[in-house]
């Protein structure tokens, strides 16, 4: 147990390092920001056993499908830059792996442009004692401008930690993203999180997180401080 946890930290350690090796060669000092991201989503079993019925398929009782609504602002929690929704399709294999299927759809009011964007991740994970470690890729396309960041590939770790005798599930996770483009692939980004699940009863829980965000070898570089609430509810 003890050299799980030394090895899963020993990786987290140096996702986190890579960031200072990979240097941003932009000669601008790097502008500042705050978001507040806001969300709820629900999970469900839409292939449900019927009342009576002995057997279950064994593909209808792994597979999921979940609904996600999100917002996002800016220093004012009021002056919107994104607003998004998501359609997912999910898998359990085992209780370690999961395949997820996401399509994005992301409004960027009268300033933006809309746009659509496809996820697929696989889900990592296993508990050691109270800790659960986790490993998630996610290949993203987004449906924009060639000339933007359309393809990424994106790497995160995570450690949660269930406390005893409280609905309390506080983690650290890091992040990183990586842009497949026409003119060469690149370190682009990482992400460093914070936060607590709160279990509140019958299937519904509260994700309370602070991350920072930093963008890597691009010329303007933006950092961000982002406050995020999410509302989930299992449906199951």
């Amino acid at each position: 147990m003890k050299t799980s946890l030394r090895s899963f930290f020993l990786l987290l350690a140096l996702v986190c390092v890579g960031v200072t090796r990979a240097q941003d060669s932009s000669p601008l000092k790097p502008r500042q920001a705050a978001e507040f991201w806001l969300s709820t989503s629900v999970v469900v079993k839409p292939f449900s056993k019927k009342s009576g019925q002995v057997y279950e398929h064994k593909f209808f009782k792994k597979f999921r499908a979940s609904g996600e609504l999100g917002y996002r602002g800016n220093e004012n929690l009021f002056n919107g830059k994104l607003l998004y929704t998501v359609l997912g399709f999910r898998y359990r294999f085992n209780k370690h792996v999961r395949l997820m299927l996401e399509n994005r759809y992301n409004m960027r009011g009268p300033t933006g442009t809309n746009s659509f964007r496809n996820d697929i991740q696989l889900d990592l994970s296993t508990k050691v004692d109270r800790f659960t470690l986790g490993y998630r890729f996610t290949a993203q396309h987004e449906y924009i401008d060639v000339a933007e960041f359309r393809d990424l590939l994106r790497n995160r770790v995570e450690v949660s930690y269930n406390v005893r005798k409280l609905p309390l599930e506080p983690y650290l996770a890091a992040e990183s993203f990586t842009a497949l483009r026409y003119d060469g692939n690149r370190l682009i980004g990482m992400r460093y999180t914070i936060g607590t699940q709160v279990d509140l009863g019958n299937g519904r829980s509260l994700d309370l997180s602070v991350r920072h965000d930093r963008e890597i070898n691009l010329y303007d570089p933006l950092y961000r401080w982002i406050f995020a609430a999410s509302f989930d509810m299992n449906l199951n």
